[in-house]
């Protein structure tokens, strides 16, 4: 069935808390990241901010199995909001990251201003600081003419002390401003685990762009100081007359080496990195020995793996090289990722090193840590941190705090019996991953001695979360303060649920229907299947009410015997429906009688689920995620079976057409790939569009890349080529302009690989 691909009304960004909050929010594409995108958050929560362009109206998160999940308008829809995507919100998180970092640094009264907030690529930022807001960083996102760049940089250089730009992906000005200042300062925004990471590049004469996280960065007087700036102070005044050196930039992801050794030399070409000797194999090419120089922040690669350098890199001669047999090629890189398996079909010539033999492993002896962790939780590590992190979620509500002691007990463990170690590993568990507006739920755990303050550990806590290990007292004391507040007004935030309808009348038990007990566990089977299709739980009373049942005409034991009926015959580790049953009250956990339906059942304690609790938690995952899943495949079942064809032959007509278009040395678009499978280009969305694509280049291991020759309408790029590559285990999260460049480079490579070939290629046997 066609989808509504053309619906203007679906935007991706949102803000919160109101209308013209600066407050932004990004959701997530999967639905698999939906419910956690959800967590502490309400469907009334997203507004179509004004910073964004937007009409100020809120906005629904949709959940979609089928295409991506999005924020839609309630109707009526009268908005003019432009820019829609993941990147239309980039602005809102560019201000708020600087205003972190600044605040972090110390700095009171910085002022954001956004102007000509929802034009094309955001418009621009001002970020005020320092004394009097004597220093301005300018950050230009949209386009501005060389003329208009000058006079608006003169303007506020009459204004400000100190006046420091960054410069968008989009704007074309960073060349004037290394032309004017010997290097420039570039901003972007990438999507990672459901938000929009700041990452700021430096830039230099020799057209060099090195990249960093913001929180690498410092703020001051000078601008945003980076690494590259503090290791690499670019020449300024007149260029000097000692020509630079001569350096190739490399195309990310066609490089790999493996056998790693580290080198106590410095860097050739005078820059503070770690250098190392490798064998060294670009696609399509022999295995060299080279020097390979990483940042120093780098982790050092391990010499049994093989790792593909995925960040910009340049090559460079080694003028010192010799005849005598030391390497003659030098790369400079900025990072390099290991590969999970030995060999890699793209380098075969790479043959890392053997592992070096395991030690034997140490006896146990009584002060074995991690022997005595295993005793010391009961419930597991995985459920002992759900266990705490859903008591201190009760904290926030109740607008308290609680002490290590009281919180770990909940969990059925001494305090005693945990390491202070151990004790900092869970609190960092609670509250990991980090993430931008989520309050870091630790801070509600107060010292035992000293009442209302942080206990001596949350400090290590922080660091555990990603802040600086050596913060002062002070500043431990005012983060736990901050985000204490911060849980507290997130628990507020979140309204109750809504009462449900008063319950019938317990003295009209005449007028219940008359079903007989395997009725209503049929029907209790159903309801119940609802539920977990929906991720929920229901009280009894709920579910005695949708079959016109008065809760008094059935005693606990006749509840336990009727659960218990719906679950059988009872499957260990099968789906379990009667977990999904809770009282009236919102006590977390298994409700008072699960334990008895277990014993009903026949349920008996064992490594994975030792108690009820833990039983309880694993049948209420296992039971949802079933469902779920199942619910999944009808649907995609019926998706298929509307359009009159099947998944697997559309997949096998898309491979022929892709290679096909190899054969004729030709790129197509999904009107060619949909017609071969008989069906219509609007039949197909992108996410059915990049299921198939992935499916044809399985497994990733093997052959070349079909699906980079599909291209979008006017020829560019799809727009999902980045998450195939993510999908197939291929270096993925590249910046445009590397992803534009390793997409030519797989084109190229199908196309050899099929050129002249008049039949089956060696690279597509066992796959067309």
């Amino acid at each position: 069935m066609p989808f509504e691909d053309d619906d203007t009304r679906k935007v991706q960004t949102a803000v919160i808390g109101r209308a013209d909050s600066d407050w932004p929010v990004f959701l997530p594409y999967d639905h698999a990241d939906f419910d956690r995108f959800m967590l502490g958050r309400t469907r009334d929560d997203f507004y179509c901010g004004v910073l964004l362009g937007g009409c100020g109206k809120k906005l629904t998160a949709k959940r979609y199995l089928q295409k991506k999940c999005h924020f839609a308008h309630r109707p009526p829809v009268h908005c003019r909001r432009t820019e829609t995507g993941e990147a239309s919100a980039d602005h809102l998180y560019i201000g708020q990251a600087l205003r972190r970092r600044l605040t972090r640094q110390g700095h009171r009264d910085v002022e954001v201003t956004y102007l000509d907030p929802g034009s094309v690529h955001g418009g621009a930022i001002e970020v005020r600081f320092g004394k009097g807001e004597s220093s301005l960083v300018r950050v230009q996102l949209a386009r501005l003419s060389a003329h208009e760049w000058q006079e608006t940089r003169e303007h506020l250089a009459d204004g400000h002390t100190h006046v420091h730009w960054a410069y968008g992906p989009h704007c074309g000005l960073s060349h004037n401003e290394v032309e004017s200042s010997g290097h420039a300062i570039r901003i972007s925004c990438r999507t990672e685990g459901g938000t929009r990471e700041v990452y700021v590049g430096t830039q230099y004469a020799d057209h060099s762009l090195e990249w960093s996280a913001l929180a690498e960065c410092r703020l001051s007087d000078e601008g945003i100081i980076t690494p590259r700036l503090e290791a690499e102070p670019p020449h300024r005044g007149l260029p000097s007359p000692v020509p630079r050196p001569v350096a190739f930039p490399l195309v990310p992801g066609t490089l790999a080496f493996t056998a790693a050794i580290e080198l106590s030399a410095p860097s050739p070409d005078g820059t503070a990195a770690r250098l190392y000797e490798a064998d060294l194999q670009p696609i399509g090419s022999a295995v060299i020995r080279a020097r390979i120089a990483l940042p120093h922040t780098h982790p050092a690669p391990s010499p049994d793996r093989l790792h593909v350098i995925h960040s910009s890199a340049h090559l460079l001669p080694l003028v010192e090289a010799s005849s005598q047999g030391p390497p003659s090629l030098f790369i400079r890189a900025n990072g390099a990722s290991p590969l999970p398996h030995a060999t890699d079909s793209r380098w075969p010539d790479l043959r890392p090193r053997p592992s070096p033999p395991e030690p034997p492993p140490p006896t146990v002896t009584t002060t074995d840590t991690t022997a005595s962790a295993s005793r010391a939780l009961p419930l597991g590590e995985a459920e002992t941190v759900r266990l705490l992190r859903a008591k201190l979620e009760l904290v926030s509500r109740a607008r308290g705090l609680i002490t290590w002691e009281t919180l770990v007990s909940y969990a059925g463990v001494e305090p005693g019996d945990v390491t202070a170690e151990e004790r900092v590993r869970l609190l960092i568990a609670v509250d990991d991953p980090r993430a931008d507006h989520k309050p870091v739920l630790s801070a509600l755990v107060e010292s035992a001695r000293v009442p209302n303050a942080p206990p001596p550990y949350f400090g290590d806590v922080l660091a555990g979360l990603g802040w600086r290990s050596d913060l002062p007292e002070a500043k431990v004391a005012e983060i736990w303060e901050r985000e204490r507040r911060t849980a507290y007004a997130l628990a507020a935030s979140t309204p109750a649920r809504q009462r449900l309808p008063p319950e019938p009348s317990e003295t009209k038990v005449g007028t219940a229907p008359v079903l007989d007990e395997a009725q209503i566990v049929a029907r209790f089977r159903d309801d119940l299947e609802s539920v977990a299709r929906g991720s929920g739980v229901i009280k009894w009373s709920t579910l005695l009410r949708k079959q016109q049942i008065p809760p008094s005409l059935y005693s606990d034991e006749a509840r336990v015997r009727l659960l218990a009926a719906v679950d059988r015959p009872y499957v260990p580790k099968g789906r379990m429906l009667s977990a999904l049953v809770k009282t009236n009250g919102r006590t977390p956990g298994p409700a008072p009688f699960f334990g008895d339906v277990l014993t009903e059942l026949g349920w008996k304690p064992d490594a994975t689920t030792p108690t009820v609790e833990a039983a309880w938690r694993d049948a209420v995952d296992r039971t949802c995620t079933q469902l779920r899943q199942a619910a999944s495949a009808s649907k995609d079942r019926q998706y298929w079976d509307k359009l009159g064809t099947t998944k697997p032959a559309v997949i096998t007509a898309v491979r022929k057409a892709l290679i096909d278009a190899a054969r004729r040395q030709v790129r197509v678009g999904w009107h060619t790939l949909a017609a071969a499978a008989g069906l219509k280009p609007a039949d197909l969305n992108d996410r059915v569009r990049e299921d198939i694509l992935v499916a044809v280049d399985r497994p990733a291991a093997h052959g070349v890349l079909l699906s980079s020759l599909v291209i979008a309408s006017e020829h560019t790029p799809v727009p999902y080529f980045d998450s195939i590559l993510r999908r197939l285990g291929r270096p993925h999260g590249l910046r445009p302009i590397e992803l534009g460049h390793f997409r030519k480079t797989e084109q190229a490579r199908v196309f050899a690989a099929y050129a002249n070939t008049g039949g089956t290629s060696h690279a597509s046997k066992g796959r067309a």
